[in-house]
């Protein structure tokens, strides 16, 4: 025994299978862009990181690495990083970066870790504290 089917059940099930594979696509290209934002929001992020704690590091040495480390986005073209370090030593430094892809973009800032300028300011300050109560008490007398 054969059994047949309409031919409105093969049209139906081909425009089903349409918007399944349409569905499809869109996921994954949504999942491609979530893929690509946090993979650069990471690479930037690990670089001022390395920028915040080494000294020594170069800038452009750091913007390769991000480059390295987001490797190629399956989205847009290309990531760009652009790093920079801003402020002086009294008021304390900054790196601040900015990271592009496709519609994308990310701005960052954080102060440099310096952990040896604070301690010269805290020193600077007790000490003038005591010497602003060595006056108080010489007025005093």
């Amino acid at each position: 025994m054969k059994r047949r089917v309409p031919g409105s059940f093969t049209v139906e099930a081909a425009i089903v299978m349409a918007v399944v594979l349409w569905a499809l696509l869109v996921s994954i290209q949504a999942a491609y862009r979530v893929r690509d934002k946090t993979a650069g929001t990471m690479a930037v992020q690990e670089a001022v990181q390395r920028l915040r704690h080494n000294e020594s590091e170069p800038f452009d040495e750091a913007v390769t690495w991000a480059q390295k480390r987001a490797g190629k986005p399956f989205y847009w073209e290309r990531y760009e990083f652009d790093l920079k370090l801003s402020g002086n030593p009294i008021t304390g430094k900054k790196v601040k970066a900015v990271a592009t892809g496709g519609k994308w973009k990310l701005s960052l800032e954080q102060d440099v870790f310096d952990p040896e300028n604070f301690i010269r300011m805290m020193t600077l300050l007790d000490q003038e504290e005591k010497d602003e109560n060595s006056i108080q008490t010489r007025n005093e007398k």
